[in-house]
């Protein structure tokens, strides 16, 4: 993602010191306010037993940050995040805050679209604890799970520095990006918030980064990251949490983000111990406002490949999907997100013909058997920016033995693949005279190789 070109400026010597009074008056004030809540609920505990959630909430965002706090005495980074993140979970689990359907991932775990793409590694997921069902799965440690039957996630961070922030953001991003089957966001009113794609937010224990400079990351963030992508929220439990709006109000909700024009960050500091109740109330109300869909095995069965944000599928499958080196063995046969985008951008404009046709006239016939192409229907667009004769592009010499005799006939030259609703004929002649097509990467890394040499010498 393309980092902003907005240079940060150094801070002054009186606003060094104003941020530190800031934060003094800041703490005084969340000192008063949680005293005072302490303080109210202790009385309303002689009337009876239960008198709400916020007693609840408080206590256990009290023993969260303990259980915080002992945990550093924890050396390895993975087994500190691990703990971090079994933290979170127990809360939601083991207090039984949630409704059943909304299930809580045992471990970290991806998320796979029909598109072939796959999240990074996700923290915690909320999926449909009744239709879902496991993708992959190894010894209880790697398990994928369809995007069709998740809510949302949450990426745990201890510290969250601009490295963190940007990290979690990245995590939600990819979660955010991929794409459900039959999504239809325009089907519901605006004015209802129901969520056809799932939710992200990013939680921290805690931060080093001043108040302020939070609000300037998120709002970097802002600029470079696509409005569908966001973080729904952001919660540092020690702190406060923000969320993204606009002039007028602030929302958790994708279909208000995508609607702000000029996004702004709004800041909520906890000053009663608060937090971890706003954390619980922002999720449960995504969690009930955000739909799952059906999917079916099959619909996972063989994924297509993917270059970027595009996916593309081999017509002829595993024949055409790997080419053989003669020094390294087979190699795949893949497109980078740039050829790819240049191959669909050139075969949106093209005139469609009927794939039958257009393999009558590489052969040479006329191309006017209207009856066979009614009766076989399927365009086809034929990557073809020179303007060359069929004849030319998509077949080829090819030498054979027939009765102990060499003879030559013509072969198909070219691939077919699926991408973005077009089935498009690639033929040889374009693939090897404009390097669509990767190679074998071990002889690419040789060449590199060989030429640095050459260079040094």
């Amino acid at each position: 993602m393309p980092e902003s070109l907005e240079k940060r400026k150094r801070l002054t010597a009186a606003e060094k010191q104003d941020r530190v009074d800031f934060a003094s008056r800041e703490a005084r004030t969340k000192e008063w306010c949680s005293n005072q809540a302490l303080r109210a609920n202790k009385l309303r505990s002689k009337d009876k037993e239960f008198h709400g959630l916020e007693r609840e909430f408080i206590n256990l965002q009290s023993k969260m940050l303990r259980d915080y706090e002992i945990s550093k005495d924890i050396k390895h980074p993975r087994d500190v995040g691990t703990v971090r993140e079994v933290l979170l979970r127990a809360f939601f689990l083991e207090n039984k805050l949630l409704p059943r359907r909304y299930a809580v991932s045992d471990t970290s775990v991806r998320v796979a679209s029909t598109s072939g793409h796959l999240s990074n590694e996700i923290d915690i997921l909320f999926y449909n604890f009744f239709d879902s069902f496991t993708l992959m799965q190894r010894q209880d440690v790697y398990e994928v799970l369809p995007v069709e039957y998740c809510y949302g996630a949450v990426q745990v961070k201890s510290r969250l520095s601009k490295k963190e922030l940007k990290s979690a953001i990245e995590n939600i991003a990819s979660f955010k990006r991929l794409r459900r089957l039959d999504a239809s966001p325009n089907f519901v009113r605006q004015e209802d918030k129901i969520q056809e794609e799932g939710f992200g937010i990013i939680f921290a224990y805690d931060s080093d980064m001043d108040w302020s400079d939070l609000v300037s990351e998120l709002r970097l963030h802002a600029q470079n990251y696509d409005k569908s992508v966001l973080p729904n929220a952001v919660f540092i439990l020690s702190k406060g949490y923000f969320l993204f709006g606009n002039e007028n109000f602030a929302s958790a909700y994708n279909s208000d983000i995508k609607g702000f024009d000029n996004i702004q960050i709004f800041g909520y500091p906890d000053r009663q111990g608060y937090c971890l109740y706003q954390l619980y109330d922002i999720t449960f109300g995504l969690l009930r406002r955000t739909r799952t869909q059906e999917a079916f095995p099959h619909q996972y069965f063989r994924l297509p490949l993917t270059a970027g944000d595009y996916s593309y599928q081999y017509n002829f499958g595993n024949f055409a999907e790997f080419g053989q080196c003669e020094e390294h063995g087979d190699f795949s046969r893949t497109y980078t997100p740039e050829k790819l985008e240049k191959l669909i951008t050139w075969c949106q404009t093209a005139e469609p013909i009927n794939w039958i046709e257009a393999t009558d006239l590489a052969y040479g016939k006329p191309g006017d058997n209207i009856e066979a192409y009614e009766r076989q229907p399927g365009d086809v667009r034929i990557y073809n920016p020179e303007g060359l004769a069929l004849s030319d592009i998509l077949v080829t010499d090819k030498e054979l033995m027939f009765e102990g005799k060499e003879i030559i006939t013509k072969a198909l030259s070219f691939d077919t693949i699926t991408s973005c609703g077009l089935n498009i004929l690639i033929p040889y002649y374009y693939q090897i005279t404009q390097d669509l097509v990767q190679g074998c990467s071990k002889c690419k890394k040789g060449a590199k190789a060989r030429m640095a040499s050459v260079a040094k010498d």
